[in-house]
């Protein structure tokens, strides 16, 4: 009695350890499947890019990349150089369009600095050392006034200055910069829209050197490259 209840638990005992090795097996296989599936390097819609919903049409020979920041944003200031050295790199490929947040007031005021700047042939000037004004002079710029005593200082008329600042013309830019942002439901910065159809940003586990690699893989998409 006492032999055969050893044999049937040992058979099992010898099932379950069949059935494990199996399901291990099965695991093993759907995991190399799966990787040799995938080509080396493709990113995955919903996981490290978006999918506009409702794209821009781009009328042009170049890959429009659209980047939505604000001078508040840390994330933004440490993006930036990064950014500028894969543009420079990319040449003529692409067509770069930077768009200011405007979430609250403090970055719609910002964000009216950018325009007035760019409008004044002024933003390769002093658009990184705005930045570092904020992040690293701990600069606060809540208000007209302390941005045009700060372009005051460095060497731009005021008249000059208030002007474009105060202008239609900004005023209708900041409320397109909006529209664009709510249109593409940019929620977050900084965020990347290539092409008008993909949103790529930073998460948990996309860091700005993630981005421009997630960056590359959409515009050679675009191009039509394997």
């Amino acid at each position: 009695m006492v032999k055969r209840q050893s044999r049937i638990i040992f058979k099992q005992k010898l099932a379950v350890a069949v059935f494990g090795t199996l399901t291990i097996g099965i695991a093993a296989y759907l995991t190399w499947f799966t990787i040799a599936d995938a080509p080396l390097g493709e990113f995955v819609e919903g996981e490290h890019y978006q999918l506009i919903e409702k794209p821009r049409r781009i009328r042009s020979d170049k890959i429009e990349v659209m980047e939505f920041f604000s001078y508040a944003c840390v994330h933004c200031y440490d993006f930036d150089p990064l950014l500028a050295d894969w543009l420079e790199d990319k040449g003529d490929q692409v067509n770069f369009v930077p768009v200011p947040a405007v979430a609250n007031d403090t970055w719609r005021l910002l964000g009216r600095n950018f325009y007035t700047l760019q409008e004044l042939g002024l933003l390769d000037q002093f658009h990184m050392a705005f930045f570092r004004a904020i992040h690293e002079s701990r600069l606060v710029f809540n208000s007209p006034e302390k941005l045009f005593d700060y372009f005051s200082r460095a060497g731009i008329e005021d008249d000059t200055y208030e002007a474009a600042f105060r202008s239609a013309a900004i005023n209708t830019k900041l409320s397109r910069a909006d529209q664009m942002a709510r249109r593409l439901k940019v929620s977050g910065v900084p965020s990347i829209v290539i092409q008008g159809k993909y949103l790529v940003r930073t998460t948990g586990s996309i860091g700005p050197k993630r981005m421009l690699d997630v960056m590359d893989y959409l515009i050679e998409k675009e191009q039509g490259h394997p």
